[in-house]
């Protein structure tokens, strides 16, 4: 046990001096990837803090460490936090296409992303939101007054880089949620408005309006100092009334007309991926559940952009079913077979008119035009007794 251990801080150690080589060896050896120093870092963890440590991380992932292993305390996150912490891109890319959960809160409630967005490393945050993220791209903000907006749409609206995506959750069995970071530019690492969108409405404009924009109104905004303050009047036995901050957000189309677009972005707010461009993230965490405004699986967000299901399997044929199917009628009896004689006689058909039933072939004696009087007068010169005199003689004097 001792010389495993041993094994494993000798790993470790070559983590620190760079040799991949020597990392290789003592592995074979059957030396310990997830052996911890004194304030918990594996050797994974220590070659991500570094940027001259990336070929090391490479080795250690290629030989089958943990990506995802967690360092508790003050420094508290995964491999993916301490690489976004230094605004290592290489290597928060390298981790994400290794699998690395992005979505996991440290100790202080931060993702990753979140703590690159704290430090201020632009590059990291693009990296993180583009392998996350349901939806991104430039948007036009609408601010000014709606009536204005008809009028002057350019001078009242502005560009902005607007990314939807999942955030973190310390229970994984949950669903995510999603949330609206809008940046003034792409090179922004900190967003300038942060919505949550399972706390929001979201009012999509008719098919008949002129305007092809959304409105995502937010009534869940409590600013944070008012908040506080609230709380310690509380606990002093004070109750103050709950104050809500209505936030509104207007968006339309990047391009004017671009509904294309607008219908991604609504369908991104509602928890569906682009089915063209899902999130890679989507793609390789099938055990995760998916992030959804209306908090059910990604299964059943994705299912209405995803293939069809397959058609069932049509049923065997009967040579190659070991079992014989029963029978739907009762087995035929020995001897000849009896079929029924057909009756060829002629049938009268009933005539109905007027709600009364009545029976006539054209030799019944009624009157072949208005089946009621009978059949008194010869029709001149074929001499036909076709019809009464009233019919008849109508029909004369139409003539």
């Amino acid at each position: 046990m001792g010389q495993q251990q041993s094994k494993g801080e000798l790993l470790y150690q070559q983590v620190r001096y760079g040799n991949a080589e020597g990392i290789k060896t003592l592995r074979k050896d059957g030396a310990g990837l997830e052996w911890t120093d004194r304030e918990g870092k594996t050797p994974l963890i220590l070659a991500c803090m570094y940027a001259e440590l990336y070929h090391v991380a490479k080795t250690l992932i290629e030989l089958g460490a943990n990506v995802n292993a967690y360092r508790p305390g003050c420094q508290a996150g995964t491999p993916l936090h301490h690489a976004a912490k230094r605004g290592l891109e290489n290597t928060v890319k390298l981790l994400l296409s290794s699998g690395a959960n992005p979505l996991v809160l440290n100790d202080g409630r931060q993702t990753p992303l979140e703590v690159a967005r704290a430090k201020g490393y632009s590059n990291v945050v693009r990296a993180i939101e583009s392998h996350i993220c349901l939806f991104s791209g430039w948007m036009r903000e609408l601010y000014g007054p709606g009536f204005l907006e008809v009028f002057a749409p350019q001078l009242l609206s502005r560009r902005v880089w607007v990314v939807i995506l999942p955030t973190g959750s310390k229970n994984p069995t949950k669903p995510f949620k999603l949330e609206l970071a809008l940046y003034a530019r792409p090179q922004d690492a900190r967003p300038r408005t942060v919505m949550a969108l399972w706390k929001a409405n979201l009012e999509e404009s008719g098919p008949h309006q002129s305007d092809s924009s959304v409105m995502i109104i937010d009534n869940s905004t409590i600013p944070s100092r008012r908040r506080q303050r609230r709380r310690a009047c509380s606990s002093h036995g004070r109750h103050w009334p709950q104050t809500v901050r209505q936030t509104r957000l207007k968006l339309s189309p990047g391009n004017e007309g671009d509904g294309q677009q607008l219908r991604w972005f609504c369908d991104a707010c509602k928890g569906i991926p682009l089915p063209m461009h899902p999130p890679a993230f989507l793609q390789s965490a099938t055990n995760e559940r998916p992030p959804n405004l209306d908090r059910c699986s990604i299964d059943q967000a994705s299912s209405s952009t995803g293939p069809p299901p397959p058609p069932p399997p049509p049923p065997p044929e009967a040579s190659a079913s070991p079992q014989e199917p029963e029978p739907s009628a009762p087995p035929l009896e020995d001897g000849p077979i009896h079929y029924p004689s057909i009756d060829s006689s002629p049938v009268e058909v009933p005539v109905t008119l007027n709600g009364e039933k009545r029976e006539g072939d054209g030799s019944s004696g009624l009157c072949a035009i208005c089946l009621d009087a009978p059949s008194e007068a010869a029709c001149v010169p074929c001499g036909h007794v076709a019809g009464c005199m009233s019919c008849l003689n109508e029909i004369n004097f139409i003539n």
